[in-house]
């Protein structure tokens, strides 16, 4: 009885699959600097290969708070996740620089949308997605402790024509 009640034990932990849910990032970023982009992650109900991510900054509009949708916005970069940062439970870390380019004073002291694109292939079909993510920080003279989350998905672009 027990070891059947185990190998049911390892054998769910094993299908365990997780999916990225949303960002974070600190509330103030410094132009030049490093940051922790954070991908936030939750369990799912079938694989999710996540590919890579993309972010940019962008300044709100009265008609787009969150930035444009469907953009990344300027000074975009990218990161490969691949399967050592997929379908995991564990949220996935990011380091990404800042662009001095912020320092300028239409930038500056400003708040800013930092919008992030992530490209996944769901389920055993492999589904191409790309889920984006926004968050509002302020650009400032040093990178804060502070911590701003995503709140749901920015915009979700699939396979639907």
């Amino acid at each position: 009885m027990r070891v059947s009640t185990i190998t049911a034990a390892l054998t769910t932990a094993s299908l365990a699959s997780a999916r990225i849910i949303g960002i974070a990032a600190p509330s103030t970023l410094a132009p030049n600097t490093t940051f922790t982009l954070t991908l936030l992650t939750e369990n799912y109900i079938q694989t999710v290969a996540d590919i890579s991510v993309a972010w940019g900054f962008q300044l709100p509009t009265t008609a787009n708070p969150t930035g444009y949708p469907y953009t990344l916005g300027s000074f975009a970069d990218s990161a490969y996740l691949g399967p050592n940062k997929s379908n995991t439970l564990e949220n996935v870390t990011i380091s990404a620089t800042v662009p001095a380019g912020l320092a300028s004073s239409s930038w500056a002291g400003k708040d800013v949308v930092l919008s992030a694109g992530v490209h996944s292939l769901y389920g055993a079909s492999g589904g191409p997605v790309v889920t984006g993510f926004n968050v509002t920080i302020k650009i400032g003279e040093e990178t804060g402790s502070e911590g701003v989350r995503s709140q749901g998905q920015g915009w979700v672009e699939n396979g639907s024509c």
